[in-house]
């Protein structure tokens, strides 16, 4: 396994303005105050973000447990920093009881799998089996609910319900910056649309949310993103990108249910199953 990963370092190229630490993660600040942490090594190539103003943080998605987050986000964050998971599968739970008391998002499927005080996500949230990943139990410090804002020192991020990948997803829009935190919704490469619980349905319905609700000029900040040339950046897309998945999403339901793939853009391929067209 070590092999393995020092033979992947060996082949990444990092973009300009990332950093490679603690030979894993590499790190990107996409202003003064929000670092994008990635992990170029890993075959899913995760993207977390720390959100930071005055003594706080929050850490948006918690990586996936090949490496330790922890030590790169106590350099980069501050004095208080809480985790917040976009969603129940096990690439963006790593490392979650480093964190303390979670943030969760106050969803029906979410309340379900608590008890006293604690969350454990099934096997069918987690999917962890596929990497022989142990589902974590840990503590929820706070429900937000979709539509809440959370506030980080002066910053605002408000809660958005974005099902589509999977029913547990949730977003972050973060307007005076124009920015919106994507999580697994959409990135960079092969968008899946055939895991338990996702639904073309519901991706083309929050598709169609977005572009009503999103300005043009919005920075999309995903939690994948596959090498472009050959060089592993932090993935951003685009309103165009949006619009674009939705039109393949519109598309396919018009036909019967199957299973396939289909690029969506020169950036993105969509992986669906039948089950994908009637949930």
């Amino acid at each position: 396994m070590r092999e393995n990963i020092e033979a992947a370092l060996d082949t990444i190229k990092l973009a300009e303005g990332v950093m490679l630490e603690d030979d894993w993660f590499g790190v990107k600040a996409l202003d003064e105050e929000t670092i994008a942490i990635g992990e170029p090594a890993y075959h899913q190539r995760n993207w977390s973000y720390l959100i930071s103003d005055g003594d706080d943080s929050l850490l948006f998605d918690t990586g996936s447990g090949r490496r330790s987050i922890a030590p790169v986000v106590a350099r980069h964050g501050r004095a208080r920093v809480e985790a917040f998971p976009s969603h129940m599968h096990f690439d963006h739970l790593g490392n979650i009881h480093a964190f303390g008391p979670v943030m969760v998002a106050d969803l029906p499927v979410l309340r379900a799998v608590e008890t006293n005080g604690t969350l454990t996500p099934t096997d069918e949230m987690f999917l962890g089996a596929s990497e022989a990943v142990p589902v974590p139990t840990f503590e929820v410090g706070r429900w937000v609910a979709p539509g809440e804002v959370v506030s980080v020192g002066a910053r605002s991020l408000q809660v958005v319900h974005t099902p589509g990948h999977s029913p547990d997803s949730v977003s972050l829009w973060e307007a005076e910056r124009s920015r919106f935190y994507a999580a697994d919704f959409i990135y960079c490469g092969v968008l899946y649309a055939q895991t338990p619980g996702a639904s073309l349905r519901d991706y083309l319905r929050i598709c169609e949310q977005l572009l009503d609700d999103l300005p043009e000029q919005v920075q999309i900040v995903c939690a994948h993103g596959q090498p472009e040339n050959g060089v592993d950046d932090a993935p951003i897309l685009g309103y165009g990108d949006l619009h674009a998945l939705r039109n393949v999403v519109a598309m396919l339901l018009k036909g019967e249910p199957r299973t396939g793939e289909l690029p969506v853009n020169e950036r993105m391929n969509l992986l669906f199953s039948t089950e994908s067209f009637t949930a």
